[in-house]
């Protein structure tokens, strides 16, 4: 079986493929050069495995369908598709720039640009549904963004057709859980509101730098989506204003016609809230109920809820005979879970230093822009507290400087959590530093605020530095270190040691390590 490694450099039917772009669930992205054409594009390939599949192969050829189809200048053009030596590919043109997830490593947009980006991505959402296709699957992963802020909506290899059968894996649901609509959990029918759910978890993830229900299971996440209030992105990074509060309370209401009636519709009222502008929903924000979905629903529609509802509908108020039972099962398993404690730390990662304890980094320019973490967001969850330390609440902040330090530290902690666990899972990333009070260096015994004078000393010289707890994860030797890691992700740990390399770092002061949860000690560390 050709892997992906291998075919970089090599020749797919006309077309040279000349690097890899990404790999996601179907297969593989290359940029790759057209012969017949002499144009470079973006050619997706199937995975050899999955294309003697039937259920991939309809998948596959729907979204070369669905996309050629569309008309609308932020979704990616499609421009030849078919089979190639047993392999199913799509020709796409290629946009040069970066996913919004890649965008949101470094942290949350301005409210004004994530309110640009989302609402070309509506315009593109508007104007499948107005063919009858759902995409299904809007996510950060599929937008992507142009270094003049230009935003394509991409891959409807999962877009649904109005009348198509669900397609599901194994009993597993198509998509991504941080932005599945609840609907999606039943076997309610699925309808363009789904998609605005996804579309106000997104800017969501955008305003705030996470996503709306960062969870450690499956159970959790449908838990969440189910019953849980929308999240006020206020709450978590000052910066927002409050009346994007409404926007996604609204976006990501329970019922699918509680919701905007539209995506654009979900655009426009991102756009007034950067105004603060209070809003009245009219008649057109109204969605329609499931089923009466079609080309011409955009209109008003008599009725509906004026805004969502603020707090969690109870499981029983979703319609739909059985997928009421459906839905009862679903919250009654997770709630069991969630209850008995069978909380698996989602963490997957680690980052430890097995030799020579590494002092602060030198100070080497760096040519990109410090990283700007938004202010940590309150929490209900407390981290395992380190054995010296007191603890005490973020409202009041103790007298003590060490005992500040420390809670800062936590605090740090927390809000990288959600990114690292989502983003650095078993990947190898570069680790700039690891220290814990009582440790000599160099002749020097640090404490905690020397250790996070370091860690924010390291986060003004270098993008998406993240700070974890040793106790945390379970590749660590030892318990109480902190430790400060750059989110710059590596399938093994030469690109990551190839980093250190570049930025002129010594082993005593950058090393690889392998980020997991269930990795052993022994090798998730690498040393120049």
């Amino acid at each position: 079986m050709t892997t992906a490694s291998s075919r970089v450099g090599r020749r797919f039917g006309k077309y040279s493929l000349c690097r890899l772009l990404g790999r996601g669930g179907m297969g593989e992205v290359y940029e790759a050069y057209d012969t017949d054409k002499g144009r470079t594009v973006a050619l997706k390939i199937l995975a050899e495995q999955y294309s003697q599949d039937e259920r991939f192969r309809t998948r596959f050829q729907r979204e070369s369908h669905a996309a050629a189809i569309l008309q609308e200048p932020h979704v990616i053009p499609i421009h030849d598709w078919g089979e190639i030596d047993g392999n199913l590919y799509i020709d796409m043109r290629l946009a040069k720039g970066q996913t919004l997830h890649e965008l949101l490593k470094k942290g949350p947009l301005e409210p004004e640009r994530a309110a640009a980006i989302i609402n070309q991505v509506a315009s593109a959402l508007d104007a499948a549904h107005a063919e009858g296709l759902i995409h299904r699957d809007v996510k950060p992963q599929n937008i992507i963004v142009t270094p003049g802020d230009f935003a394509y909506l991409v891959d409807f290899g999962i877009a649904e057709a109005k009348g198509d059968t669900h397609l599901t894996m194994d009993g597993y649901h198509i998509g991504s859980l941080d932005y599945m609509a609840p609907e999606r959990f039943t076997d309610q029918p699925t309808t363009p509101a789904a998609d605005v759910y996804s579309l106000a978890c997104v800017l969501h993830q955008a305003l705030t730098g996470q996503s709306p229900f960062p969870s450690r299971s499956l159970e959790q996440a449908m838990a969440a989506h189910i019953t849980s209030p929308p999240p006020r992105p206020s709450v978590i990074n000052p910066l927002v204003p409050a009346s994007f509060d409404d926007v996604i309370a609204r976006g990501m209401a329970k019922e699918p016609d509680d919701r905007y009636g539209s995506a654009g519709a979900l655009g426009r009222a991102a756009q007034r809230a950067l105004k603060g502008n209070g809003h009245t929903p009219s008649q057109t924000d109204t969605m329609p109920a499931p089923g009466n979905v079609g080309p011409g629903w955009f209109g008003a529609q008599p009725g509906g809820p004026a805004t969502a509802p603020t707090v969690a509908a109870p499981a029983g108020a979703m319609r739909g005979g059985s997928g009421t039972r459906t839905l009862l099962i679903v919250v009654a398993v997770a709630s069991a879970l969630l209850l008995g404690g069978v909380g698996v730390v989602i963490g997957l990662l680690a980052n430890q230093k097995s030799g020579p304890e590494p002092s602060a980094a030198p100070t080497i320019a760096y040519p990109t822009q410090p990283f700007s973490a938004a202010p940590e967001p309150a929490t209900t969850t407390e981290m395992p507290s380190a054995p010296t330390a007191p603890t005490s609440t973020p409202e009041s902040p103790p007298a003590d400087p060490e005992a500040a330090a420390l809670q800062r530290l936590r605090q740090r902690a927390r809000s990288d959590r959600p990114f690292v666990a989502a983003e650095l899972a078993d990947h190898w990333v570069p680790q700039l530093s690891s220290k814990r009070p009582g440790v000599v260096d160099e002749g020097v015994v640090w404490n905690n605020a020397m250790i996070l004078q370091e860690h924010l000393d390291l986060r003004e010289q270098y993008r998406d530095v993240r700070l974890l707890w040793s106790g945390d994860w379970s590749t660590f030797s030892a318990p109480d270190y902190w430790v400060t890691v750059v989110g710059i992700t590596y399938p093994d740990a030469s690109g990551a040691l190839a980093w250190c390399r570049s930025h002129g770092f010594d082993r005593d002061h950058c090393i690889a390590k392998l980020i997991s949860a269930t990795h052993p000690v022994a090798g998730s560390t690498a040393y120049n």
